[in-house]
């Protein structure tokens, strides 16, 4: 800093009214916080929740925000007893439509799949993700690569020929 700056501010000090009005004011927002609860009945000061948070430090902050979490968690009854309980009717109905997960492993190229399973349908069951995005099943019973070219066409596979 040059000195012509150095000198300016030593000229003006530190503003002392600020600082107080500042003071004045939190203290008045403290009063009005105190005011406002015992209006509303809940006059009994639990910890630093009458201070405003620019008094509290991070300590008191994180406190506060703890008890709260507590005296909110004691305001509902466990979810068990909150959640309904489901019947074994209930549950299998529930379960009825919803798809079943089949994990897939890699079995081998499409065309060992195709020899190995006859049945399209079943052998779609048995593609891995990265296969099932490479084919193409026709509802003519052809299987179909990415490019168009046939692979299966519907009765025997079609070697590719470069």
């Amino acid at each position: 800093m040059n000195k012509a700056a150095r000198h300016v501010l030593r000229k003006l000090g530190t503003d002392n009214n600020l600082d107080n009005e500042r003071q004045q004011h939190l203290s008045r927002e403290l009063e009005d916080e105190q005011k406002r609860r015992k209006d509303q009945g809940a006059d009994q000061d639990t910890g630093f929740e009458a201070m405003p948070d620019e008094m509290l430090t991070e300590s008191e902050k994180r406190h506060e925000k703890y008890r709260r979490q507590q005296a909110m968690a004691g305001r509902f009854t466990p979810a068990a007893e909150r959640l309904p309980i489901m019947t074994a009717e209930e549950r299998a109905a529930h379960n009825k439509d919803r798809p079943k997960w089949q994990q897939t492993a890699f079995e081998g190229p499409i065309e060992k799949l195709i020899e190995k399973y006859q049945d399209l349908a079943e052998v779609q069951r048995h593609l891995t993700l990265g296969q099932a995005m490479k084919y193409e099943f026709t509802a003519d019973g052809r299987v179909l690569d990415k490019e168009g070219n046939v692979i299966f066409d519907g009765e025997k596979i079609v070697n590719k020929s470069h």
